[in-house]
């Protein structure tokens, strides 16, 4: 896959920018608060339909603008695509190749992109909620209806969590309660089980990531932590899943009244991460947490080429100027062959580095030199 321009209008700080991209090595240049980040979050909403940033797409709109366009045209290894993405206050509309797109499922799988910023190099030591994001945006991408159900379950753990506030004023509260319960597990079997095997499959070649990068001084390994599964990491099946999820929250009803929210369900799992049979998050060193994000990101590369056929596009944020020589060295020998975008304060990072196109960014606007 290579993403071969990105055309942006009134989004963020950018009033109007026409990128073209070279299929190696991109380069986006420039001091901090120019608008760098904003041409890999155009980017990145078309392969995750959603930006990395936790905004709402009317936010993404130019102060003073009504409305904001952005598209990319790329190929695959099938042919040529166009796609597009209109926003205004009250509605979104996406096209791809022409054709109207109402449906997130259809929308997702097209484009596909691996990114890498910052925040994940503290995907180890972080709140759980940010391994989960990471195992379901990249599910998604190959998977575009997991998408679909992950933001149907958000709906019904918000109903639910009102019907249990607000449990005195519901005659019904029982039945309610049950209903509620059976589809949240209904929900949480599928998305758990697709977690799980993913899981399995990406941890395996982060090992294998790991023992490269550090000439096999360390080993990592994982489990997958569900209140419901209670340590039966080798379950796979959804039916089976969702069966657990629903007796914990069925038999669990009063704890769930006295906290007042759902304590059971996919939404509380996580990814419990070992390095040389101890927690990473306590006890690795921040290097090391580095290393093993690192690998996981590269992890998520190789198994979307895997079961796609095709590259995905790599958008590196910021992240070269957070590691040392030695990690820094290793990401860019790993994907010198794929097509990547990088923003960067410092051209010296990438001395040495044949074919690279350099993008300078000042307040929303790029240029080549």
């Amino acid at each position: 896959m290579v993403l071969k321009r990105v055309i942006l209008n009134n989004f963020r700080n950018i009033d109007s920018a026409d990128i073209c991209f070279s299929d190696g090595m991109n380069i986006i240049c420039g001091r901090n608060a120019q608008g760098k980040t904003n041409i890999l979050e155009g980017i990145y909403i078309f392969a995750c339909g959603k930006s990395f940033r936790k905004t709402k797409f009317k936010d993404m709109v130019k102060f003073g603008s009504d409305n904001c366009s952005l598209r990319v045209l790329f190929s695959d290894s099938k042919r040529e695509n166009d796609m597009k993405i209109n926003i205004s206050e009250s509605k979104r509309e996406t096209v791809l190749n022409s054709i109207k797109i109402t449906k997130l499922s259809d929308f997702m799988g097209h484009f596909r992109a691996v990114l890498f910023f910052p925040e994940h190099l503290s995907i180890v030591k972080n709140e759980p909620s940010v391994r989960r994001n990471f195992l379901d945006n990249a599910i998604s991408q190959l998977k575009p209806q997991y998408m679909v159900a992950i933001n149907d379950y958000a709906k019904i753990v918000t109903e639910k969590n009102s019907l249990i506030k607000n449990c005195e004023q519901y005659f019904d509260f029982d039945n309610l309660f049950s209903v509620l319960s059976e589809r949240m597990a209904k929900y949480s079997g599928y998305i758990t089980s697709e977690r799980i095997k993913y899981s399995r499959l990406l941890f395996d070649k982060v090992s294998s990531f790991l023992t490269d990068m550090t000439g096999g001084k360390e080993q990592v390994s994982y489990s997958y932590v569900s209140n419901a599964l209670k340590g039966q990491n080798d379950i796979e099946n959804a039916s089976q899943i969702e069966k657990c999820y629903y007796e914990e929250m069925m038999n669990n009803k009063q704890r769930e009244l006295s906290a007042q929210t759902s304590i059971y369900g996919c939404h509380r799992d996580d990814v419990e991460i070992m390095l040389d049979g101890t927690s990473a998050k306590m006890f690795a060193s921040q290097g090391q947490q580095r290393s093993i994000a690192l690998a996981m990101k590269l992890a998520e590369g190789s198994i979307c080429v895997e079961q796609t056929g095709d590259n995905p596009v790599f958008l590196l944020d910021d992240v070269l100027s957070e590691l040392d020589r030695e990690r820094k060295d290793y990401i860019l020998s790993k994907i010198k062959d794929r097509q990547v975008i990088i923003t960067s304060c410092d051209e010296s990072d990438f001395a040495g580095i044949d074919n690279v196109k350099k993008i300078y960014c000042s307040n929303g606007t790029y240029s080549e030199r």
